[in-house]
């Protein structure tokens, strides 16, 4: 159900209902205030203040409830996603929002859901080379946060998989090579999609298998590492943020997602790039720093990002453009994703220049 159809009076009283029963162990909570949260758009997500305990300590938690109808993801599971946090949390030197609780349950709020801590900060725009909190920022800071992220980053990649089996694909063993889980994953998800067909995605998919990197152990990967899913306060992270398509799938997939998503918003936008922010040789340096190893097959993982970008992108557009939010011709060469998709893959046509938006779910 989205935001615009669920009244915020109606959650408050079903929530509160169900805190009673699941958060007795807080020693009681009232549920104040509740607004829809920006960003987050491929799941249902709300902002909560509450007053906990005999004291009336207050309390800014997240609410997170699994997509229906409106899916982006072919398996939004937000159990899946409060697993990955509870074993984060238990983490030192990582930001994690403290988890909640997390209820299975559809008959409370109408699909499962869970909560976890409010941290505090703001996070870059998606546009973050043209505006908000990146831009505005000093070339020291930004650098900073930056380095920050990709540091982050890192610290996540030298974790032990092993707690995290369960992110394997249905059907496929945990140790399996973690690229070939996600080749599996994805197109098993282009299957499901049901988005236009393009000869690039023929094309791209067989570019991959041709190409395919030397098997290597699965390892952790954030799934959607990228500026946007980091908090800032007073210029030190505070949160990472959006699990929905962590895997197995290793740390090169990630560090492919987040130079594919920089290039898409800045040159192939023709956007200045931000003083501070380095570029790909220069964030590939920062991360080969912090995880003490040198980064493997990159043009490949780049190239991989943008097939799974391209992917989700025209899903949610697909998504849009029966909402009635964007227009029919949104989709295919007029998606800045595909467009940077086909420059990336040997062979193909470069995409004609669009005046659509640089979104990431067509807000």
């Amino acid at each position: 159900m989205p935001h615009a159809e669920r009244s915020p009076d109606d959650l408050r009283r079903r929530l509160g209902d169900w805190a009673k029963r699941r958060l007795a162990r807080l020693g009681g909570v009232e549920i104040g205030a509740i607004i829809a949260a920006q960003g987050g758009a491929s799941s249902e997500t709300w902002l909560i203040d509450a007053l906990v305990g005999p004291d009336h300590r207050p309390a800014h938690w997240v609410l997170r409830i699994e997509p229906r109808g409106h899916q982006v993801y072919q398996d939004p599971s937000v159990a899946r996603q409060y697993r990955v946090i509870e074993v984060l949390a238990g983490e030192s030197g990582l930001s994690i929002p403290t988890p909640i609780a997390q209820e299975d349950d559809p008959d409370i709020l109408g699909a499962p859901f869970f909560l976890m801590a409010r941290a505090p900060g703001v996070a870059p725009p998606n546009d973050y080379h043209r505006e908000g909190l990146l831009a505005t920022a000093t070339r020291a800071e930004r650098e900073a946060m930056w380095a920050q992220g990709i540091a982050l980053m890192a610290r996540l990649h030298r974790l032990d998989p092993a707690p995290f089996a369960f992110l394997a694909p249905p059907g496929i063993a945990p140790g399996v090579d973690g690229v070939a889980q996600e080749l599996v994953r994805w197109d098993r998800y282009r299957g499901w999609a049901a988005i236009p067909h393009l000869p690039l995605y023929d094309h791209a998919r067989r570019w991959l298998e041709d190409h395919r990197p030397a098997p290597r152990p699965p390892g952790f990967a954030w799934g959607d590492a990228r500026p946007p899913n980091l908090l800032f306060a007073d210029g030190r992270c505070t949160a990472l943020l959006d699990w929905e398509t962590a895997s197995l799938g290793g740390a090169e997939t990630d560090l492919g997602w987040w130079l594919f998503y920089d290039r898409m918003i800045c040159e192939a936008a023709g956007a200045r790039r931000l003083d501070g922010i380095g570029d790909a040789e220069r964030t590939v340096a920062l991360w080969e720093a912090e995880a003490g190893r040198k980064a493997q097959a990159m043009e490949w993982h780049i190239a991989f990002a943008g097939y799974r970008f391209a992917l989700i992108s025209e899903r949610a557009r697909a998504l849009a453009i029966a909402a009635g939010r964007l227009p029919p011709e949104a989709c295919g060469a007029a998606n800045p994703a595909v467009q940077l998709l086909s420059e990336l893959i040997p062979g193909q046509a470069h995409g004609a220049q669009t005046s659509m938006p640089l979104c990431w779910w067509c807000r």
